[in-house]
């Protein structure tokens, strides 16, 4: 899968954006991981996500481990190279904490329904490649990519693809020797903390609006509560609505009796 077109960059330049630090530091370290899996007996089966103790047996650290091991050269090149092509994007628009979260979350969580679901040993990153689709999915959806260099596709219509394609060969049962449920466990991951960060987002908007809307003339405004106030001066506190005693109360000048 390629990218295609020449889109402008968080950074305000044109063409793809530099490779962040965060994209470089999971390549190298799943590199480093490939190298010690080829030189260290026993390396891939003792940080390898296993159903089968990971959760029984509280071999937690699993969860992360099995993000950075590979099955093999085309396995690992397919991983890092997709990381590339979206990875890039995504930590130019997000910066490069956000985007790390976002990685492991999809590739931990990817981890646990795999741990949950399965019984068969798993490593790769492809559950969170397969969140970091989803989520280029939804910021860049009109964006096309060339499968397989090939056949141009809009991003949104590719991870609906994907993700009806996971579905089947998941409930399907597989027998292809590819863990299809690590697939849509990172999706739905990555799907669930998109959604609370679009949330976040909005209600912080709100706030933020409300907020202004007072400053600026509404009912909590500083005009407003001078005029309450020299309301009560000049005609008293009996004077007041009981929406202008609510103000008051809310902003600090007055105290109902109970």
């Amino acid at each position: 899968m390629r990218g295609h077109g020449n889109p402008r960059w968080s950074s305000g330049g044109y063409g793809p954006p530099p490779t962040g630090p965060g994209v470089l530091g999971l390549i190298v370290v799943s590199v480093v991981f490939f190298v010690m899996q080829r030189f260290a007996p026993g390396f891939t089966r003792a940080l390898a996500l296993d159903p089968r103790v990971a959760l029984p047996q509280l071999k937690l650290y699993q969860l992360v481990t099995y993000i950075f091991l590979h099955g093999g050269t085309f396995h690992l090149f397919i991983n890092l190279f997709v990381l590339y092509m979206f990875g890039r994007e995504l930590e130019a628009r997000w910066g490069t904490g956000k985007f790390l979260l976002y990685y492991f979350v999809s590739g931990i969580g990817a981890g646990l329904i795999t741990a949950l679901f399965s019984h068969y040993p798993v490593v790769g990153a492809s559950g969170a490649i397969y969140g970091l689709l989803l989520a280029y999915g939804v910021l860049f959806p009109n964006r096309y990519i060339l499968i397989w260099f090939i056949i141009p596709m809009k991003a949104k219509y590719l991870v609906v693809l994907f993700a009806v394609m996971e579905f089947f060969a998941t409930m399907s049962g597989g027998g292809d020797g590819i863990s299809h449920i690590s697939h849509l466990g990172g999706m739905v991951f990555g799907g669930i903390l998109l959604a609370i960060w679009h949330l976040t987002k909005s209600t912080k908007k709100r706030s933020q609006s409300a907020y202004i809307h007072d400053l600026t003339g509404g009912p909590m405004s500083t005009a407003n509560i001078d005029r309450i106030l020299d309301k009560v001066l000049r005609e008293g506190v009996e004077s007041l609505t009981k929406d202008e005693r609510r103000i008051l109360v809310r902003a600090g000048k007055f105290y109902e009796k109970k």
